[in-house]
């Protein structure tokens, strides 16, 4: 686990950190508070069992006859304590805590009290809360934290470290397999401790369906005590088996969490959601172990849609005595691999960099509320309305960000979202200046090649403006070119994608696999409501337009990997592409390619490099000459562009392993269309990194407003 310096229960928001050798104190409040609150602490952060552990409280003012007492609570697994259990406020033990005052130590801020619990009190699994008593200058007794906060204790967890894990996917059928303790430490664990009876309530008791219900989140080091959570989900809620959690915080302490790369993210969130990795609508993608949300959400993302992000994570429930049981593979702490998904609101907006803005859901109404915003939901329904009766191509340019939407559109095709509908399965976001952009959500039915539902949304009414559809079309040929066109797991596009996300699933160095330990645990779990349908092949899936088949090249999680790529590629050995044909085969692919293509848009350039002088301080590419199509006589060159991106991932020049890959759709630089179209482009060095990686692309626009598809790239790395 990565381990943080300091569990506590106050508004993190306010706190000012100050570091005297290995303790640190934290000051509660505001500035002026920081001059007469006590500040606490403890060391070591985070225990093992043995470890004896000094909780320290500093005061700013006089200590004389103060008579501090810690107040220390041990939290056994399986006897999980609520606030609101009568246990909860009787279960405290005293201890005095001793003048640390000598020469030299803190005098000048203060004087420290001190108290150890001894190495007894720290066993593996336990939850030690704590707070401090004593009197103030006028004699009136207080505590800290004050039994009126959200969370009225300190906390810290004893953990040893993560134990190694063995199980078979059908027990005593399949041969066992062993996952180490190193292996186990390759992903990120949240521990939730919790009474056992309502877990199992939360997680498969439709009676409970949304009920919230008391616990203790750790992760990072971190504990968080006395937050809430409950199940989450629509008609999915219950449906697999393995179901979707949902985590409220204290606004005394928000959740800070990190991303895929494990960077800690800047702003902290009041709530957390897991889903489930278990395609619930979508049995036919099980074992695909979330592959369909991360990687359709960084597609979004790359391309310019705003949209959240995700990563993995272990989840295991402290709720029994013992971590692991031998009679069972499916009784201990572990309960798998889920994935977060960053909720659509304003800690979202702030660590996407987004303006402020409204964020609703067409299905129930508002999830965040900008600052000095209107309480009335006006703006979003004049926003459907005028969906619903088809706006004139300046109502459309001055309500709907139009890039972002293209964009959105043509990768639903390309990823098979099939349940997004209007009303349904997304968010919208109203923009400072007026415009609305469609938000991504609810992503765990992709890569279907079967109608399911209409998949699009309401604003979708916008493409029946002639002027809107062709740039429609064009944007879906640059998505076809800059995102669909390179298999290969380093050529900046779907392949390299799908090969970035699938890295942080399969560890370096070790034999096994995340996905094969999601499959261990939940392919025949007791509680699952689809046993056995991982890996399935051939599947015969149905689908609201029909049935299909649905066949995987290996009955694995690399066969999964090649299916996504395979989905999204010109992978059918024939051009036969049509919308709703069932073929798997560049599905996603040839839905796009059939609505994009248009008969008068220009033939697709050629470009090459042609600079052959040394240590000159440009490079110059040269294109082909402008083509009509075959047939269409009424066309001509109305101008033409180039662009430049940095393709980055293991192999290439300029890779830096451990950083976040590039992609080609995420450009570096783009000329204005030129109308003054020359044979010969120029690009300075001074725009590039030497070392790096690039592509370069052009295009021809003619005078009917169509761009050509891009040019083929042409690679080359700068010296």
């Amino acid at each position: 686990m990565r381990q943080n310096s300091m569990s506590f229960g106050f508004n993190i928001r306010h706190l000012v950190a100050l570091v005297f050798g290995t303790r640190l104190l934290l000051f509660p409040g505001d500035s002026s508070a920081a001059q007469t609150r006590p500040q606490v602490g403890h060391f070591p952060a985070q225990p093992k069992s043995g470890e004896s552990v000094t909780i320290q409280v500093r005061f700013s003012g006089a200590t004389s006859g103060r008579a501090v007492k810690l107040h220390s609570q041990v939290v056994e697994p399986g006897s999980y304590l609520r606030r609101t259990d009568g246990a909860f406020t009787n279960a405290w033990r005293e201890f005095p805590m001793h003048h640390e005052g000598k020469a030299g130590d803190l005098k000048q801020a203060g004087d420290n009290f001190a108290a150890v619990l001894p190495a007894e009190f720290q066993q593996h699994r336990r939850l030690v809360r704590y707070f401090i008593s004593f009197a103030e200058a006028n004699g009136a007794q207080a505590r800290f934290p004050e039994a009126s906060n959200a969370c009225p204790n300190f906390a810290y967890f004893v953990y040893d470290g993560l134990p190694s894990f063995t199980g078979a996917d059908r027990p005593g059928q399949t041969p066992p397999l062993d996952f180490s303790a190193a292996f186990m430490n390759t992903m990120p664990a949240y521990h939730l401790i919790a009474r056992r009876e309502e877990v199992e309530q939360s997680q498969w008791d439709g009676g409970a369906n949304k009920k919230r219900f008391f616990g203790t989140l750790i992760y990072d080091g971190q504990v968080y005590d006395h937050i809430q959570f409950l199940n989450r989900g629509k008609a999915s809620t219950y449906v697999s088996g393995k179901n979707k959690w949902g985590f409220k915080f204290n606004d005394a302490q928000p959740f800070r969490d990190r991303d895929l790369g494990g960077r800690e993210l800047t702003n902290e969130s009041k709530s957390l959601s897991l889903t489930a990795c278990a395609s619930p609508w979508a049995p036919v993608n099980r074992g695909m172990a979330g592959m369909d949300e991360a990687v359709s959400f960084r597609a979004y993302q790359l391309a310019g849609v705003p949209s959240a992000n995700t990563h993995w994570i272990q989840f295991r429930v402290i709720s029994r005595t013992n971590e692991v049981t031998a009679k069972t593979q499916y009784a201990g702490d572990l309960w798998g691999l889920y994935q977060v998904i960053q909720e659509p609101n304003g800690e979202w907006l702030r660590e996407r960099g987004l303006p402020e803005g409204d964020i609703y859901s067409p299905e129930t109404g508002v999830k965040h509320r900008a600052r000095n915003s209107p309480t009335n939901d006006v703006a979003v329904q004049e926003f459907m309305d005028g969906c619903h009766r088809g706006g004139t191509e300046g109502w459309w340019r001055s309500n709907l960000n139009l890039n972002a939407y293209y964009t959105f559109h043509a990768l639903n095709r390309v990823l098979g979202n099939v349940d997004v509908r209007p009303g349904a399965n997304h968010y919208l976001y109203h923009q400072p200046d007026g415009r609305w952009s469609v938000v991504p959500w609810d992503l765990d039915m992709m890569f279907i090649a079967k109608t399911h539902q209409p998949g699009f949304v309401d604003a979708a009414s916008c493409l029946s403006v002639r002027e809107l559809k062709v740039e429609y079309q064009n944007r879906g040929r640059e998505v076809l070119d800059l995102f669909c066109s390179d298999t290969s797991a380093n050529g900046g596009q779907i392949g390299q994608l799908v090969d970035e996300l699938a890295q942080f699933l399969k560890p370096a160095g070790f034999d096994r696999t995340w996905p094969e330990l999601d499959r261990v645990m939940w392919n025949h779990h007791p509680r699952s409501n689809a046993k056995g349908q991982f890996y399935l092949t051939p599947f015969r899936d149905g689908r609201g337009g029909g049935e299909w088949t649905r066949t995987l090249a290996t009955a694995d999680f690399a066969g999964f990997c090649k299916y996504i790529v395979d989905y999204g590629t010109d992978s059918r050995p024939t051009n036969n592409y049509a919308i709703n044909d069932g073929d798997q085969r560049g599905y996603g692919f040839g839905c796009l390619t059939v609505e994009s293509w248009s008969k008068s848009a220009p033939e697709r350039p050629g470009i090459r490099r042609v600079d052959k002088v040394t240590g000159a301080k440009s490079l110059t590419f040269e294109i082909s000459d402008f083509k009509a199509p075959a047939g269409i006589t009424n066309t001509a060159l109305a101008a033409m562009q180039w662009r430049v991106a940095e393709i980055s991932a293991p192999g290439l020049a300029g890779y830096q392993p451990g950083t976040p890959r590039k992609y080609e759709i995420e450009e570096l630089w783009h000329s204005e269309a030129l109308t003054n179209a020359v044979s010969r482009f120029e690009l300075p060095l001074t725009m590039t990194q030497p070392g790096h990686t690039y592509r370069a692309r052009a295009r021809y626009l003619n005078n009917t407003g169509r761009w050509s598809h891009w040019s083929a790239p042409v690679q080359f790395v700068t010296r």
